[in-house]
């Protein structure tokens, strides 16, 4: 498991794909990612997407609840540069892939760090994800049909991390927010903003617990970090 720490965008190329579904990255099961336009002269969809860097490479930051990704970019958002939320699969990575010799880098997002009640915070704002890397090989033969599937292991630390925080209908409530149109989403991330514990300086050496949010509840709920790992982060 991994700590945001540090943000960086990998450019999106939104190229013509060859597949009739009209993409040439698929997800199992559907996921998201948080995108920025920058449009370039005859490249008017040309966009980065956001991601953390890692000694493997960058990882693209991705959420399986649409909520968690509404927050990531409210808090990450700055004028002239905001992010937007997508469905992963509409996401072309082929550039992503070339740049790392074949291979992608996937950061699935299973919560936010935290100290002693307190959601850590970069100094520009924005929050500290939890993340679960996973890295796809893909073959020059398999570049225009790409498809990730979530590792049951990763699956399970994201459920894991929420049954510890009492949340046992987690998987009804995603269910639910999968549904949700944009005006429903920014109305549950606001509330979530304003119901937010403090925040404290960022600083790997005080993450010593795991937050998730209730989305039936409309509170924040905290998992100490040595529940969940077996060697935490120092």
């Amino acid at each position: 498991m991994r700590f945001s720490l540090q943000h960086s965008d990998s450019e999106m190329k939104n190229k013509a794909p060859r597949r009739s579904c009209g993409r040439v990255f698929h997800t199992i099961p559907t996921m998201f990612a948080l995108v920025t336009f920058a449009p370039k002269p005859g490249a008017p969809d040309h966009a980065r997407v956001m991601c953390y860097p890692t000694p493997e490479g960058d990882a693209m930051l991705t959420y399986l609840s649409p909520f968690d990704a509404w927050i990531e970019a409210a808090y990450s958002s700055k004028p002239g540069k905001p992010y937007r939320v997508i469905d992963a699969s509409t996401f072309d990575p082929r550039e992503m892939v070339s740049d790392l010799g074949g291979q992608l880098n996937v950061g699935l997002h299973i919560g936010w760090a935290a100290s002693d009640g307190k959601l850590l915070a970069k100094p520009s704002g924005e929050l500290v994800g939890y993340m679960a890397l996973q890295t796809l090989a893909v073959a020059p033969a398999d570049m225009e049909d790409i498809e990730f599937t979530l590792n049951a292991e990763n699956r399970k630390s994201v459920d894991t991390c929420h049954e510890k925080a009492g949340l046992f209908a987690y998987s009804e409530s995603l269910e639910a927010s999968m549904k949700w149109g944009e005006h429903r989403l920014d109305q549950e991330v606001a509330l979530a903003m304003q119901n937010a514990p403090a925040t404290c300086e960022a600083s790997s050496a005080d993450i010593n617990q795991i937050a998730v949010y209730d989305l039936e509840g409309k509170q924040w709920h905290f998992v100490a970090l040595v529940d969940l790992v077996d060697n935490p982060p120092v």
